[in-house]
């Protein structure tokens, strides 16, 4: 027994401990998940990143459409504003146009309000003048009445003016 003994160095093993050595099983890698777990891993990071990028992507494109869509809608409105603009400046000098011809027919209105009153009060003054002369004032004389000539004036329809007597109709 020495001599089995000698062969593993200062360690002693007996013939029962060789059977168990024979009869043991292979050693078992540790238990764990299977390698193909690591490759799957890969692939859904792998597929993960990807996705992102195309949501990022697509949400660029979809902010530079919003902002297209923004710069078209803005155009519109300032187009709009500009149209309304226009409109209210045409109201506007047409508005002018009606002020000034009322403005101007005022002014008209009042020359000619002056006017009137500068004929009402000579006419005063001559009313006045006359009444003051006496008749014999032989500058001032009244015109010696015209006579009549056809039917009396009273008897006129046309307010007492003479008129050429219409041709006669063959």
């Amino acid at each position: 027994m020495q001599g089995r003994m000698g062969q593993h160095r200062g360690r002693m093993v007996s013939i029962t401990d060789r059977d168990d050595d024979g009869a043991r099983r292979p050693p078992q890698a540790p238990l764990g998940p299977p390698i193909w777990t690591g490759w799957l891993q890969i692939g859904l990071s792998t597929m993960l990143a990807v996705l992102f990028l195309v949501i990022l992507s697509k949400t660029l494109e979809q902010n530079q459409r919003l902002m297209r869509l923004e710069q078209r809608l803005q155009g519109l409105e300032n187009s709009r504003a500009l149209d309304r603009t226009s409109v209210l400046e045409e109201q506007q000098r047409a508005m002018v146009g009606r002020l000034q011809t009322l403005e101007s027919g005022a002014q008209r209105l009042e020359a000619l309000e002056r006017q009137q009153e500068q004929w009402r009060s000579a006419l005063a003054d001559m009313q006045g003048r006359a009444t003051r002369r006496p008749q014999a004032d032989p500058e001032f004389s009244p015109a010696a009445p015209m006579p009549a000539t056809g039917p009396a004036a009273s008897d006129r329809s046309d307010g007492g003016v003479i008129r050429p007597p219409a041709p006669a109709s063959p």
